[in-house]
């Protein structure tokens, strides 16, 4: 059946392109001339066009609350609405987000694995800035069995809507002081920020590295210029929809989308940090 099928598609096609350029009389075909023709023939017919595929590897940390499962959304999708925020985090374990785009007029496939963790940082000691390492550890694992440790790039959360939270603070402090040679891997995205415009923006996360506590550890210096704004539809859209608030905010979502999104994807895909490469006691406790 599967034989007769096929001669039968073939048979169609040749009936279908008799008066084509491959059906002409040409005893003495220019070369050149041939395979142009033959490409565009080609181009037309083929069902499976193949495009080179580019793969970054991104992976999202932060306290929990801090909206890492909501980028990865929004990410996925612009008009994405978060559910009414919850009093624990309902990310409990690693997840990773696959998606692909591709630009306009690129023959490039750029294809983004967005690694949500869960709330990592939201148990900090103050008083010896040490972060428990049992979740982090069983959070690093779940991500090396599934084989995803070459990382293009750590995004840490942090969420400055409400007033300065000194745990995030001191989070930051301990990625910088034990890992500091994440600082060419490392970017600092600050969410809740689809109500406010860029000047606002600015302004709140330069009062944030005026902190004295900021500005003694430098963490300025450790994130250099990698800082992004991220944000999303919200969720009292539900209850009460006004017209003016959701075209502000989706314009702002997209714009800041746009921004992050064309970072990473120039991101040189084979400078990456490889987890394995870290020599350390515990094993592969890079967070």
């Amino acid at each position: 059946m599967a034989k007769y099928i096929s001669t039968y598609a073939c048979q169609i096609n040749y009936s279908t392109e008799r008066q084509s350029w491959m059906y002409a009389t040409d005893n003495l075909p220019d070369f050149n001339d041939m395979m142009n023709e033959v490409k565009k023939w080609s181009n037309q017919n083929n069902k499976y066009l193949i495009r080179h595929t580019i793969t970054h590897n991104l992976l999202l940390m932060g306290k929990t609350r801090s909206g890492k499962t909501t980028i990865a959304k929004v990410i996925e999708n612009p008009c994405y609405m978060p559910p009414d925020g919850k009093i624990y985090s309902e990310t409990k374990q690693i997840t990773i987000h696959s998606v692909s785009t591709a630009l306009i007029n690129s023959n490039s496939i750029y294809s983004l694995n967005i690694i949500d963790t869960p709330g990592m940082f939201d148990k900090v000691k103050q008083q010896n800035k040490t972060i428990k390492n049992d979740k982090i550890k069983r959070s690093i694992d779940k991500c090396m069995e599934q084989d995803v440790t070459n990382i293009h790039l750590f995004a840490f959360v942090i969420n400055l809507q409400t007033n300065l939270d000194i745990e995030d603070i001191y989070s930051m402090i301990f990625v910088k002081e034990k890992y500091p040679f994440l600082h060419e891997y490392i970017c600092l995205i600050v969410t809740h920020a689809e109500e406010t415009n860029w000047q606002q923006r600015e302004d709140k996360i330069n009062d944030f590295f005026q902190s004295d506590l900021v500005q003694k550890n430098n963490l300025k210096g450790f994130f250099g210029k990698k800082i992004f704004f991220m944000g999303s539809l919200r969720p009292e859209l539900v209850n009460y929809p006004n017209k003016q608030s959701v075209c502000q905010q989706i314009k702002n979502v997209h714009q800041m989308r746009d921004i992050f999104m064309d970072y990473i994807i120039h991101l040189d895909p084979t400078n990456y940090f490889n987890i394995h490469r870290v020599n350390m006691p515990n094993n592969c406790q890079i967070l």
